[in-house]
């Protein structure tokens, strides 16, 4: 065998090994990846400790810069003080094009997470601000959600209104069938 064809059988090999396939990640009909807020204060600024997530998921969109890989969802049960909330109510999953030509469309978060993604995500309320969705596929079949807005700064010791304020939420998500019950 020649050395052109060998290199090529080479390339060939080593290529379909970097090859991703995150097909597992998608989720079917009826499935979706839910979890709650993690608990530590320092991964939950803005959120209460009773916010709850659902993503529905097309891992083989995850690099369409046309097109939602999915969907993203939140409920926080009510109280005795604050009635039912959700922050995002099926939200398309919203690529943002220029990334994808950018290094922070592969990030690295460490160990463990064999893809990370970042999308944008409309709030339910008209008025509050869109949020970034950080998005872990890890390589426990979980996936991390990390939910953020930078917030707006308060003129003159002004409340900030609510869909203005700073978030910061890390969910870990694991697939279940009943689509979380929300």
């Amino acid at each position: 065998m020649s050395s052109f064809p060998r290199a090529a059988l080479l390339a060939l090999a080593v290529g379909c090994v970097a090859c991703e396939d995150l097909s597992d990640f998608s989720t079917r009909p009826g499935e979706a990846y839910c979890g709650s807020i993690t608990l530590g204060g320092s991964f939950r600024t803005g959120f209460s400790t009773r916010v709850q997530m659902r993503l529905e998921l097309d891992a083989s969109m995850l690099d369409d810069p046309g097109a939602s890989p999915g969907t993203l969802a939140t409920f926080e049960a009510a109280d005795d003080i604050s009635p039912e909330r959700r922050l995002v109510d099926d939200a398309a999953l919203r690529p943002i094009p220029p990334l994808h030509h950018d290094a922070l469309s592969h990030a690295e978060l460490g160990d463990g997470r064999e893809r990370t993604a970042m999308f944008a995500v409309s709030p339910s309320a008209d008025d509050a601000e869109g949020m970034l969705a950080v998005i872990s596929l890890r390589n426990d079949d979980r996936v991390e959600v990390r939910l953020v807005r930078p917030g707006a700064a308060s003129a003159d010791g002004d409340e900030v209104p609510e869909g203005r304020r700073t978030l910061f939420g890390l969910f870990l998500l694991d697939r279940k069938d009943n689509r979380c019950g929300f």
